[in-house]
C-alpha cells in the first residue's frame, strides 16, 4: 500500500462534511475534533521470541451531530487516525531486547455513535461502531535502516464505548471525550499471532478526544447546559 497523501484525505473530509452539512433550521451541530490514541492487540500470542508495546498515536477528524431529543443524539465523525505500536523481539532467554520494529497503521475512520445525554446536558455516554479503511501499514526496524509494509485488512470494524462531557464557550461549546474501541475481525498477518488453525489477535484502542462544536439554527437554545440550582 502507499503512503497516504494528507492532501487527498483533507479534501475528502471537506467535502464530506459539506455533503452531510444540514440547513441552519435543523437540530444539528458541526465542529472539529482531535485525539491522543493507544493501540494495543488482544487475543493469541504474537509469533516468535517478542511482545508488542503500545505507543501513542493521533486522530483527527471532523463531527456532524443530529439531536433528536434532551436524551438522545447521533454523531457521525469522519476522520484519520494514525494507530502506533512497537514489537520488540527479545533474545532466545526472552530477558533483552535486540530489536524493534515501529508500526504505523494509517487509516480513514468513520465513527457512528449513539449519544444519550444527562438531564444537565453537559455529561453523556456514548455506544457505537466505526469503519476503518487501511490507508497503509508501515514497519521501521530500529537497529537496521530497512522499511518495509506489511498486509493488513483493507477494512476493520469496532464497537466503541465511552464518556464525555461538554463546556460552554458562548455559543460554541468544547468537547471531551474518552473512548474504548474493541476490533471485530481477526488480523490475518502471522507478525501478529502464532501458527494455529483459527488465529484470535485484534486490535483494541483507547482514546482521548478533544474538540470544539458549533450548534446550527436554535440548537444552542433548544438544547442548553442546564446550570445547577441552588
Amino acid at each position: 500500500m502507499k503512503a497516504p497523501d494528507p492532501h487527498k484525505i483533507a479534501q475528502f473530509l471537506i467535502i464530506l462534511m459539506l455533503f452531510l452539512c444540514p440547513p441552519l433550521e435543523a437540530q444539528f451541530s458541526v465542529g472539529i475534533n482531535a485525539g491522543i490514541t493507544r493501540m494495543k492487540f488482544s487475543g493469541d500470542p504474537v509469533a516468535g521470541f517478542g511482545k508488542f508495546v503500545p505507543d501513542p498515536g493521533f486522530s483527527a477528524g471532523l463531527r456532524a451531530d443530529y439531536r433528536f431529543s434532551d436524551a438522545i443524539s447521533l454523531s457521525l465523525q469522519p476522520g484519520f487516525s494514525q494507530l502506533r505500536s512497537s514489537y520488540k523481539i527479545l533474545n532466545d532467554s526472552a530477558t533483552e531486547t535486540i530489536d524493534s520494529i515501529k508500526l504505523r497503521l494509517n487509516t480513514l475512520s468513520f465513527p457512528l455513535h449513539v449519544i444519550v445525554w444527562s438531564e444537565s446536558g453537559r455529561f453523556y455516554a456514548l455506544a457505537g461502531m466505526q469503519l476503518d479503511y487501511t490507508l497503509s501499514l508501515k514497519g521501521e526496524t530500529v537497529a537496521s535502516p530497512n522499511i518495509s509494509n506489511y498486509d493488513a485488512r483493507d477494512l476493520n470494524l469496532y464497537a466503541q464505548f465511552g464518556a464525555g462531557f461538554i463546556l460552554s464557550l458562548g455559543k460554541p461549546y468544547l468537547q471531551v471525550e474518552l473512548r474504548y474501541s474493541q476490533g471485530i475481525f481477526d488480523l490475518k498477518n502471522p507478525l501478529f499471532h502464532q501458527d494455529s488453525f483459527l488465529p484470535r489477535t485484534k486490535l483494541t484502542n483507547l482514546s482521548f478526544v478533544v474538540g470544539v462544536q458549533f450548534p446550527l439554527g436554535a440548537y444552542a437554545e433548544k438544547y442548553p447546559v442546564k446550570k445547577k440550582t441552588k
